[in-house]
């Protein structure tokens, strides 16, 4: 008996299914990789030398994701990630250790340390971020004016590595470009000896220096009054500066700082807020840095002035305020009338609960004293 086409089919196609579950069972679980979404920033310095203007394009991007957030949390280096189009991300995740604004500075030394030579940019931002007087957005600002120029092409190259790093497949090659005509190039003229190039370009240089010494003869020749009168008057205001000149003596040097510190505060700094002269009133800025501490506790300061030229030494009333609890500073700013004088010296001086001195601000800065 002769069998239908559909009963021959049926043991191939069951042949068919069983060769593939085998092969199925067979084939191995491909391993698990890192996410396709980027590397860790460890993991990228670890296997790359970074260039100047893709660790600036990395500095960059990390000040801005920690700019905006709405907390200013200390980020950590291993929430740091570089996603396939070579930027900077922050992952969600417990904030690091100390103020914000030191883990980007050390963030940012890592950078400058896995970079092929220095980076001028870098650098600065990181001093910035260091810096007790340290602001985020200065520091945002120097990496974005030295990003602007090269940073698109640096984060082509950074998605590039990051891509290679997580074994993504490589693009398609493109199809060989068609071989164009070749072009006829132009006869070559022959080359001009050098007697000849010389010859040639002669006369050019004659014309100028004709020109010049056209142009020296008229001046000399329609100025020659003005020109005597005005060095006359250089010469006669020489001498008359010289002599006119009052003597002065030595000024004495700046009072050093003393004590600079004391107990729980750090440092005193003071700074006039704008230019001050004796006879008038001067703003000056306080900085008192402390220890955070865990209870509330009031600070004191006043102000010295002394006379560099007599040594009379005048104090000043300056101010008082809480620190809060766990705060590490004090900021305020003071007024104090300046007397009459040729050369003074203004420091600050705790008074509560320790004491500690500011180094000396001169006033004025070019000050004398009269012989």
């Amino acid at each position: 008996m002769t069998r239908s086409r559909a009963q021959r089919r049926a043991p191939l196609l069951h042949k068919v299914h069983v060769r593939t579950r085998r092969a199925a069972r067979a084939r191995p679980t491909p391993p698990a990789g890192p996410p396709a979404d980027g590397v860790g920033l460890t993991r990228l310095l670890a296997v790359a030398r970074l260039t100047p203007p893709q660790a600036v394009a990395l500095g960059a991007d990390l000040v801005a994701a920690v700019e905006a957030r709405p907390v200013a949390a200390p980020p950590r280096l291993a929430a740091v990630r570089v996603g396939r189009d070579g930027a900077v991300r922050l992952l969600d995740g417990p904030p690091g250790h100390g103020s914000h604004l030191a883990q980007v500075g050390a963030l940012l030394d890592r950078l400058a340390a896995a970079t092929d030579g220095p980076v001028p940019a870098l650098d600065r931002a990181a001093a910035e971020a260091r810096s007790p007087d340290g602001r985020l957005a200065i520091v945002a600002a120097v990496l974005r004016e030295a990003d602007a120029p090269g940073g698109r092409r640096a984060r082509a190259e950074l998605g590039r590595a990051v891509a290679v790093i997580v074994g993504a497949p490589a693009p398609a090659p493109s199809a060989a470009p068609r071989s164009a005509a070749p072009r006829r190039r132009p006869p070559r003229r022959p080359r001009r000896t050098p007697a000849r190039a010389v010859a040639a370009r002669s006369w050019k240089w004659a014309l100028s220096v004709m020109v010049l010494v056209v142009v020296v003869a008229a001046e000399i020749t329609f100025l020659r009054d003005d020109i005597a009168r005005d060095v006359t008057a250089v010469l006669q205001a020489g001498r008359a500066g010289a002599t006119a000149a009052s003597p002065s003596t030595a000024l004495p040097p700046l009072p050093t700082a003393s004590p600079p510190s004391g107990g729980t505060v750090d440092a005193v700094d003071l700074r006039p807020v704008a230019p001050c002269a004796p006879g008038a009133e001067c703003a000056l800025r306080v900085q008192v840095r402390v220890r955070p501490q865990a209870q509330p506790y009031e600070l004191a300061f006043s102000l010295r002035v002394l006379d560099r030229c007599t040594r009379v030494l005048t104090a000043a009333p300056g101010s008082a305020a809480t620190v809060p609890p766990y705060g590490d500073r004090l900021d305020a700013v003071v007024t104090v009338s300046l007397p009459e004088a040729s050369a003074l010296a203004v420091t600050a001086v705790t008074d509560q609960p320790f004491t500690a001195t500011s180094a000396a601000v001169p006033v004025p800065e070019d000050g004398a004293c009269p012989a």
